[in-house]
């Protein structure tokens, strides 16, 4: 057997035991050892090294993959300097970014006109959760309300409300903000008092003050629980000037 035959069939193996980092690099790593006499030890901590890279990226690819972004935002694209309210907040925001808030089931709250970059900062947030490999779903209120009541009308809401309480980021885009009948506004006290409980990281954007949420849900003490189960342990990220924060 040839020494190109050989390591033909050494990828084979590798693969074959999943081992696609190590699979994919083995020949570079060979042919280094080769030219600066590496050790057997060196060739072990490469080959590990990039299964290791390998496998963590195939992690971020598959977050991101679930998440369902709409589209990817990372915080580098945003202009902090626009205006004196987003000078204001990029500390407090820039910390949101060690993601320790999501051990903590603290809730980032966008608050605003449409246009000011609402979505844009839940998005990046949600992004680096992804990066850091954490469970993240990404959704507009709209699109969940919807998924979940024909879910519950084909009797797999349980299943479908699963993957909104479990994972350890829920960003919803556009909270209370199109009014919603009886079966929604109780969908969405099921998924916000559920994350509550377990004490998950809901990451909401809304251009509606809190105390006009009775506009848009049918029962006054259905918008004021679920306002109160967010802003209990929160951030608050308000992106219009004179934009007051109120319960209703």
């Amino acid at each position: 057997m040839t020494d190109d035959d050989s390591l033909a069939l050494l990828v084979d193996k590798l693969r074959w035991l999943r081992l696609p980092g190590m699979a994919k690099t083995i020949a570079a790593i060979l042919a280094l050892a080769a030219k600066d006499n590496l050790s057997a030890l060196d060739v072990a901590h490469r080959l590990c090294d990039e299964e290791k890279q390998s496998r963590l990226r195939s992690a971020v690819d598959r977050r991101v993959r679930d998440a369902r972004f709409p589209e990817i935002n990372t915080v580098d694209a945003f202009n902090f300097d626009f205006d004196p309210a987003r000078k204001k907040m990029r500390a407090r925001y820039l910390a949101l970014h060690d993601l320790t808030f999501l051990d903590t089931g603290i809730n980032p709250l966008f608050i605003g006109i449409p246009g000011t970059g609402k979505t844009f900062l839940a998005r990046a947030i949600a992004y680096k959760a992804c990066q850091a490999t954490r469970r993240v779903v990404v959704v507009s209120a709209q699109r969940m309300l919807t998924e979940l009541h024909g879910a519950e009308i084909h009797g797999t809401l349980d299943r479908a409300l699963r993957r909104y309480v479990r994972a350890e980021l829920l960003v919803i885009d556009d909270f209370a903000v199109l009014a919603m009948d009886a079966a929604q506004a109780k969908l969405a006290f099921q998924v916000i008092s559920e994350r509550y409980d377990y004490r998950r990281s809901t990451c909401i954007t809304t251009n509606r003050p809190f105390k006009d949420w009775p506009k848009v849900f049918p029962d006054a003490l259905n918008a004021q629980v679920i306002a109160e189960r967010l802003t209990e342990r929160s951030e608050h990220f308000v992106l219009e000037k004179g934009f007051r924060i109120g319960r209703p």
